[in-house]
């Protein structure tokens, strides 16, 4: 039976790996069963199972199917003895690596180890992730305010300039903010295209750009429309027809107005400048 064994986690839970700058290999492997390993006439070692995409092991050149059989200067035939390799070696160190390839040839290679924060990079155009990292950083600020006011509390108090109170200061009431228009467009039935895919703009975009926000052209159909009238991937649409588009959902509404063989003219921010072009919706 096969053990199959994720190197990668293994190797970063280890007491070595306790630091930020946890090494990062970027694969997964098995440990080569006897028999398998007789048969290809090595002591064992440890088969590729994957290889992340833009990992330090894709990038020396690792590949599915690759036989790990040693590293550094030890043989591998073990998840322990793998980690023993890695023992101490930290993000930007050198690993080297003999490889069976799959068409039985040994070669070496070079891995430059990454660092673990590298490996979640593959995610960071995802919303969730980037409104979870936007509440953490709001987090780590509110508690360095809060550290800093409790600093000074304390210097106040240790200096005898202010005297202990047994009662908690009562919080002062906030002033009420403002609600921010929030638009929730309705699901309707759009029967037109552009011919064309798009995003939301990112809000620090947005704030970069000075607009209240808009889409993103992530694609054009090959002959469509927008393709036609000169829309490029990375435009930013702001205006339909005159009209504010901050996100998919407000153009999907104004689409839903329209009819195939209308024309709109959409305002587009390209490179920073303003450019206007006229799209000749068709049916869906």
């Amino acid at each position: 039976m096969k053990l199959a064994i994720p190197l990668i986690l293994l190797l970063l839970a280890s007491p070595v790996f306790a630091q930020s700058d946890k090494a990062w290999l970027g694969l997964k492997a098995e440990v080569v069963e006897q028999a398998d390993a007789t048969k290809l006439g090595i002591p064992g070692g440890l088969k590729v199972t994957r290889v992340d995409k833009g990992s330090p092991a894709a990038t020396a050149g690792v590949e599915v199917g690759d036989i790990i059989l040693s590293a550094g200067e030890s043989t591998v035939t073990t998840i322990e003895e793998m980690q023993q390799a890695l023992a101490g070696k930290r993000a930007g160190d050198f690993l080297s690596l003999g490889v069976r390839r799959s068409n039985g040839r040994n070669e070496p290679l070079l891995v430059t180890l990454g660092s673990e924060a590298d490996k979640d990079q593959q995610f960071k155009d995802d919303a969730k992730v980037k409104e979870l990292r936007d509440r953490l950083r709001d987090l780590d600020a509110e508690r360095r305010r809060v550290q800093e006011e409790l600093d000074e509390r304390l210097k106040t108090l240790r200096g005898g300039k202010a005297n202990p109170e047994t009662e908690p200061t009562p919080e002062q009431p906030k002033p009420a903010q403002p609600k921010p228009e929030v638009r929730n467009p309705e699901r309707v039935e759009v029967k037109v295209t552009l011919g064309a895919s798009f995003k939301n703009l990112d809000a620090d975009d947005a704030k970069k750009l000075d607009v209240e926000g808009g889409v993103v052209v992530t694609g054009t159909s090959s002959g469509g429309p927008a393709q036609e009238a000169g829309l490029k991937e990375g435009d930013i649409v702001t205006h339909v027809d005159g009209e504010s588009v901050t996100g998919t959902g407000d153009l999907r509404t104004i689409l839903a107005r329209h009819k195939p063989g209308d024309a709109l003219e959409l305002t587009l921010n390209r490179g920073g400048k303003s450019v206007k072009v006229t799209v000749m919706l068709r049916a869906k």
